[in-house]
């Protein structure tokens, strides 16, 4: 049994996540078409099929976490998509540096849309990215463990709001750290 705030914060962060996801994707698909196709995992003629699916099915993702993070309805489908999606991510990743292909934009940065601009402000996929992505796995493993009966009280709402915030600037975080490395690599390379 785990504790149902902890299935709250990990719900609520998966739903940001998503959520945020899925508007960058909408807002600029021809970016993430680039840096879709640039993995060169799929065939480029599931390519334009697979770039209109994922965007809505983040925000599909997105509002069932939501759901469950606020409200506390559980879908089971939501989870496992969820961690099909992030290993999905994670593989195509590790094939690519496997590959020596870590030039790449991972298309899941939100510093930078234009797909020109490779070496300022894009995230290019590293060991920490797949790492990251392995971490999110396990949280998502982590919430198809039952809750505990426990009720929660008016602190735990408030443990709530502050874990989240939280969460969001330690991944912010790791993402600036990632595209600032990239950046300082970059600077290395024309010196």
């Amino acid at each position: 049994m785990i504790d149902p705030l902890l299935l709250r914060i990990v719900s609520l962060g998966f739903a940001l996540l998503f959520l945020i996801a899925a508007a960058h994707k909408f807002g600029n698909r021809e970016h993430f078409r680039a840096s879709f196709d640039a993995y060169e995992i799929i065939p480029v003629n599931l390519s334009a099929l697979v770039t209109k699916i994922i965007p809505p099915l983040e925000l599909l993702l997105g509002v069932g976490w939501l759901a469950f993070g606020l409200f506390t309805i559980e879908f089971k489908l939501v989870t496992l998509v969820s961690i099909g999606l992030l290993a999905s991510y994670a593989l195509a990743i590790g094939v690519n540096l496997k590959r020596g292909r870590n030039y790449i934009d991972c298309g899941c940065s939100f510093a930078s849309s234009n797909a020109a601009n490779a070496d300022s402000g894009s995230q290019q996929i590293s060991l920490g990215l797949f790492y990251r992505n392995v971490l999110l796995i396990v949280m998502a493993i982590v919430c198809t463990i039952p809750a505990s009966d426990r009720s929660l009280q008016l602190i735990d709402f408030f443990g709530l709001l502050f874990s989240v915030i939280a969460l969001i600037l330690l991944y912010g975080t790791f993402n600036q750290v990632l595209t600032t490395r990239n950046t300082i690599n970059s600077w290395r390379r024309t010196n």
